[in-house]
């Protein structure tokens, strides 16, 4: 098409930013909280399923609050029951992950705030603990290799229904949970579960957790899943939702929202607050201006709306935070058709990917152009080969190598993303400089997502996300689907993902893969220059998410690793 999605981009700026990083990922992007902690107390030391070693749990930052009060909370949408508990994707982050309904075995530690340079009134989410710590089990240990785990379980926790919680619940949660269909189905607690081989209550306070194989990510599985009450799981999609934690959820209201109330009988740290009111708004951009008129105090998405994002930057009574980031806009190349089929010519098109440009253009303020598929919390983060490369001198020379000049290269893209139409535009220009035709076909939503998870799609496709994951590099692989071949050759056949016509010619980059997931995989300089190589995928933009605050919120105890906050710590200023 001859229509210029620059010039559009100029005339739709407030639209693009609703579009992506600003209502997309962020502080609340998609993970864990720790939702309980032993006592007023800093929590006792404990063996890290991490490193094994004794660690100390999280202290607390004093802050002048006063006691009681409702801290009020917007969200987009009404809760998915069905998802509840057991499975952590989509639209509950406010439930599942950080509102304090529920615990888990363990928690991850705390992140760090730092000075975000140029503003007064932001910072930004550093240096995240993602050790894991007590919460329902109090101590636990590996035997036979990291492959059994004994835990230890509070004596004290109860279900907000005021049955004792006992190991039976942890069998339950961890049984059910590698049902495909646990949540609804596409839960990532599933994903994680693959490797569980049995779990077993020893008595009613300890549990015993045998794994098939190392399995890296098994930390995060832990402090991921919600431990469900199994005499009430039936009852969630009619609304009842019962946890351990430090509120209870009251009053739903699909007009209005829900509340979360204060667990007079919680076994750890009483709440600050009396209750925490979640407000439904129509969209984020409405939230977002809720919050800068002090209706409420925060918003669980991004503001999305970037005029009422520069006025709270500057207010002087609103603060704010960047995320830690859980996702990103990644560019997929298809591994078995001629041209794409040949490395050289993959690399050349991810030469000719500008990220900076496209970023600075259409993504939001502070998104960050990237290549490789990690936060740069993560131990396998490497930042000179993260920078971006825009070379088409050396793409040029891929290309004659490969001899494909004269040739047609086809891009499916998704139109409703800005970024997606004019990085193909660009692609489409430079190409023709090279006598290549860069075919483009705007695809729907729905049709995109068949191509990309059946492996089918025309040679290129721009405008989906994947997974960028903080933590440990293993959870962050399990996600990927962009760098482990299934998406880049058709999956609808009998033929096993490693005898795939263009994946079968990778057996030592899928060999890296799966030692990623084990957990037994250190070399992580080899495993981004095989990324590279291999060129099945490249990053364009990590996402992060400015979240604003009214002053009078305030957290004592400050975010967890995943940038949820430890609500037992927020109250509202004295």
């Amino acid at each position: 098409s001859d229509y210029n999605y620059w010039t559009r981009r100029l005339l739709t700026r407030r639209g693009v930013l609703r579009g992506t990083a600003m209502g997309a990922a962020g502080i609340a992007g998609a993970a864990l909280i720790g939702c309980g902690s032993d006592d007023e107390a800093a929590a006792p030391a404990a063996t890290s399923a991490a490193s094994g070693a004794a660690t100390a749990a999280p202290a607390a930052t004093e802050a002048v609050v006063r006691a009681g009060g409702t801290w009020k909370r917007g969200t987009s949408s009404s809760p998915n029951f069905v998802r509840i508990p057991l499975n952590t994707a989509g639209n509950n982050t406010p439930i599942n992950q950080n509102g304090g309904l529920f615990n888990r075995l363990v928690r991850v530690g705390k992140t760090e705030l730092g000075a975000e340079a140029g503003y007064d009134r932001l910072e930004r989410m550093v240096n995240q603990d993602f050790d894991i710590y007590p919460d329902l089990a109090t101590s636990w240990e590996a035997v036979d290799n990291n492959m059994t785990w004994n835990f230890t379980l509070r004596e004290d926790a109860k279900w907000h229904t005021g049955r004792p919680f006992t190991a039976e619940d942890v069998v339950f949660t961890y049984e059910a949970i590698q049902d495909p269909g646990a949540g609804g189905g596409g839960s990532p607690l599933n994903l994680m579960s693959v490797n569980i081989d049995s779990v077993t209550a020893v008595n009613d306070k300890t549990v015993q957790i045998k794994l098939k194989k190392p399995t890296g990510y098994f930390g995060t599985l832990l402090s991921q899943t919600n431990i469900a009450d199994r005499e009430t799981i039936g009852q969630v999609e009619q609304g009842v939702l019962v946890g351990t934690g430090a509120f209870k959820f009251e009053n739903f209201d699909p007009n209005r929202g829900y509340d979360l109330v204060r667990n007079e009988a919680y076994h750890g740290k009483r709440p600050h607050v009396d209750k925490i009111e979640f407000t439904i708004f129509a969209d984020t951009a409405a939230a977002g201006l809720a919050v800068e008129t002090g209706d409420i105090h925060e918003s669980t998405v991004g503001v999305g709306n970037p005029e009422a994002e520069a006025r709270m930057l500057k207010s002087a009574k609103h603060y704010g935070a960047i995320g830690t980031g859980q996702g990103g806009r990644v560019i997929r190349l298809r591994a078995d058709l001629p041209p794409t089929d040949d490395k050289r010519v993959r690399q050349g098109l991810l030469m000719l990917v500008d990220s900076e440009r496209i970023t600075k253009e259409f993504a939001g303020s502070f998104d960050v152009p990237a290549r490789l598929p990690w936060q740069p919390s993560s131990a396998a983060f490497n930042a000179e080969l993260d920078r971006p490369v825009f070379d088409a001198a050396e793409a040029a020379k891929l290309f004659d190598a490969a001899g494909i000049r004269g040739s047609t290269i086809k891009a499916d893209i998704l139109p409703e993303r800005l970024d997606a139409p004019a990085l193909a535009q660009l692609l489409q220009q430079e190409l023709a400089q090279m006598d290549i035709t860069l075919q483009i076909t705007p695809r729907e939503y729905t049709e995109m997502i068949t191509l990309q998870t059946t492996g089918t799609f025309e040679h290129m496709i721009v405008g989906f996300g994947n997974w960028v994951k903080s933590g440990d590099p293993a959870v962050t692989v399990l996600f990927a689907d962009a760098y482990d071949g299934r998406m880049n050759a058709p999956s609808e056949t009998e033929v096993p993902l490693r005898d795939r016509p263009g994946i079968r010619e990778e057996p030592e980059w899928m060999d890296m893969i799966d030692a990623a997931k084990d957990g037994t995989w250190t070399d992580w300089d080899a495993w981004n220059k095989k990324y590279l190589d291999v060129a099945w995928s490249n990053v364009l933009f990590r996402q992060y998410g400015a979240r604003f605050y009214t002053n009078e919120l305030v957290f004592t105890d400050g975010y967890d690793a995943e940038g949820f906050p430890f609500v037992e710590g927020v109250g509202l200023r004295a």
